[in-house]
């Protein structure tokens, strides 16, 4: 198996253990045939257990390098955009007076997302019996870090520091490798819903960008991909709901109100329609409660002061009824108590 991190290797080793590795590649070479059952070793030592991803992180978002820089004078490395927010580097205290990339590190960096990030990957061979160009799988040992989970991982740890572009970078592969998936498989539940996940992930990104077309377009993706489930499953529905109420957002922000409202209704039908599979789920309750607030605000703002002043009360009767179901949920609770104050500011000023 040609492993990734084969050159980097060499360069550290001794003479003596390069030529052994490349012994072992070309026993696996001739093995091709059974690389189904192999299983994957990495020179750097990533299978045995004991890989750390600390050389290949960044200090300040705690996700892996993106755009590496290396701070000069004092040689510390951080993602670019990480850094670029400090005058001293956060390490040492050492004044930062320019930025220069590393390349060679981000390389190291992207082959590891390549090679190792993942569970099993499909490699060319030849079949030594019949000459054949054939795809084989390896699977790698170390379970914890199925690419797709991992790049996730990555990217949410990247969007909590504010570091938009790696995560959106990391999401983006991940969407690729799923819509690989698809193609090879067609549109499977699993496949759908992860796939409906990280492309609403993809949006809030955008979103935060400021980046208003690609995130609907993200948004609409997201939809399409969880609209081919059964609406049988409460996670479903919330992350259905919530892409649909997220592209009424951006465009009540745009000043379009009526495909805002337009959107919000579409999401209240859902969580309307989930209820009567989940009548005992506070949490879908809660939600219902927000979607006809956002339906009532957007009709008073349209001038239809009838409906939305029915909205508003209907939302409240559903969040007062529910007071009891939520006391043993602290986190509920809360939430309920917060939705509802909202709600009745808004029928005062009405």
């Amino acid at each position: 198996m040609a492993c990734p991190f084969v050159r980097s290797a060499s360069r550290v080793q001794s003479e003596d253990t390069s030529v052994a590795q490349g012994t072992l590649e070309r026993n696996d070479s001739s093995n091709k045939s059974a690389a189904a059952a192999a299983v994957g070793k990495c020179p750097l030592g990533y299978d045995s257990g004991s890989f750390k991803l600390g050389p290949f992180s960044c200090v300040i978002c705690r996700a892996l390098l993106f755009q590496t820089s290396k701070c000069v004078p004092c040689g510390h490395i951080f993602c670019r955009l990480c850094i670029s927010r400090f005058e001293d580097c956060p390490l040492c205290g050492a004044g930062i007076e320019s930025l220069t990339a590393h390349d060679e590190l981000q390389q190291q960096v992207d082959q590891f997302i390549e090679g190792h990030a993942r569970v099993k990957r499909s490699i060319p061979c030849v079949n030594e019996d019949s000459g054949q160009k054939e795809t084989s799988n390896v699977m790698y040992e170390d379970v914890s870090l199925e690419r797709g989970s991992f790049l996730v991982q990555q990217a949410m740890r990247a969007f909590q520091a504010q570091n938009l572009e790696s995560a959106s970078a990391r999401l983006e592969l991940c969407a690729a490798d799923i819509k690989e998936e698809l193609e090879r498989h067609g549109p499977t539940p699993e496949i759908c819903s992860q796939l409906g996940a990280v492309l609403g992930m993809l949006g809030d990104c955008s979103r935060s960008m400021g980046s208003t077309g690609p995130a609907i377009s993200y948004y609409n993706e997201s939809v399409e991909m969880l609209s081919k489930l059964p609406v049988k499953d409460s996670e479903v529905v919330h992350a259905l709901s919530v892409s649909i109420n997220k592209m009424g957002d951006l465009e009540y922000y745009a000043g379009d109100l009526t495909a805002a409202r337009a959107h919000y209704a579409k999401s209240l039908d859902v969580r309307r329609s989930a209820l009567q599979d989940y009548s005992e789920l506070s949490s879908q309750v809660l939600d219902i409660a927000v979607s006809l607030a956002k339906v009532a605000d957007v009709d008073r703002a349209l001038g239809n002061n009838g409906p939305a002043s029915e909205g508003f009360q209907e939302a409240i009767k559903m969040l007062e009824n529910l007071s009891g179901n939520t006391a043993e949920s602290g986190s509920l609770e809360r939430r309920r108590l917060s939705i509802l104050e909202f709600l009745h500011g808004q029928t005062k000023d009405a």
